[in-house]
């Protein structure tokens, strides 16, 4: 069974700290919060990171699972997680147990998909591919622990909430639709926002998340933006500039891999690649019309499709 954690489980989870998997790239690297602190504080206040615990009818296995709930609470990421069993080999087949079960949870709470990012090369992708979640999409994750010298001027100034409907049409043309249904755009209240525009378009919007131990980057470029892409990382990093004991982590989608030549001129170096892994807790359910009147008469004429921005490259005007 699976249940909110309380303070009852106080021991589980100081027990199972060793053995934590972490699913949330962008939390596990920008903060160093404890399972059990993390927790108490959910217990305590809320907010977006709940704690479940889990045990087997058996009593033979028990675990934990920590969540962060997007704003709208329909997607839950799955931050950590940590399971044990008393035959060792058979923890492999725990995922699909908690798994099923985590879903009608969270699906009795109105949350439509649960997400984990994995390392394509670990363990927990087979697991949770044999629990029927899917792989949506794959990212690099680079890092920059110092920044070198820079002669760019500075592109971008901070966002305004002028600039949030080309911000979303921007995002409407670099992220695949499929992906949309899960990747909602960064928070513009939380974390840093700045634009970088060339005339009177967008061509580039960056988000910062500055956590305790590391800066999260994630760039979204129109691909027929003018200034090439080394420029426009050069003049990212002016915002936020890594140290050693504060590196910048990017995180790249595969959809996205045309920019990993500008990370790299800039002095980024490749850290990891991980699969984005899905699972919908509710699907879409077709209903059968029976009665042809009944169809002719519910038919509409279909809405236009809605109307997207076309980029248009400056012009220099001559004087």
């Amino acid at each position: 069974m699976i249940r909110p954690f309380d303070l009852r489980d106080l021991a589980l989870i100081r027990r199972l700290n060793d053995q934590v998997v972490t699913l949330h790239t962008e939390f596990a690297l920008t903060n160093n919060r404890h399972p059990l602190r993390g927790a108490i504080t959910s217990m305590l206040v809320g907010g977006q990171f709940p704690t479940y615990v889990w045990k087997a009818e058996e009593r033979d296995a028990e675990g934990f699972v920590q969540l962060y709930l997007d704003e709208a609470g329909v997607h839950a990421h799955m931050v950590r997680t940590a399971l044990q069993a008393e035959d060792a080999a058979a923890v492999d087949g725990l995922w699909l147990n908690l798994l099923d079960q985590l879903v009608v949870e969270l699906g009795s709470r109105g949350v439509q998909s649960i997400i984990a990012e994995v390392n394509e090369s670990g363990d927990e992708l087979i697991w949770l591919r044999q629990a029927g979640v899917a792989v949506y999409t794959r990212q690099d994750i680079w890092i920059s622990q110092q920044a070198g010298e820079s002669n760019h001027a500075d592109l971008f100034r901070p966002r305004q909430s002028l600039d949030d409907w080309d911000i979303q049409l921007l995002y409407a043309h670099t992220v695949p639709p499929m992906v949309q249904l899960v990747e909602p755009l960064p928070p513009l209240d939380r974390g840093e926002s700045w634009v970088f525009r060339e005339g009177h378009e967008l061509a580039a919007f960056v988000h910062l998340h500055y956590g305790p131990t590391a800066t999260w980057l994630r760039f979204f470029i129109h691909p027929n933006a003018d200034t090439k892409i080394e420029t426009i990382v050069a003049a990212a990093l002016r915002l936020k500039r890594p140290h050693p004991d504060h590196p910048v982590y990017c995180c790249v989608r595969r959809y996205q891999s045309w920019l990993q030549n500008g990370l790299e001129t800039n002095g980024f170096r490749f850290w990891n690649n991980q699969a984005v892994m899905v699972k919908h807790t509710v699907h879409r359910a077709q209903a059968v019309q029976t009665d042809l009147a009944t169809l002719v008469k519910g038919k509409t004429v279909p809405n236009s499709s809605p109307l997207m921005q076309r980029y248009e490259q400056p012009t220099n005007s001559k004087s």
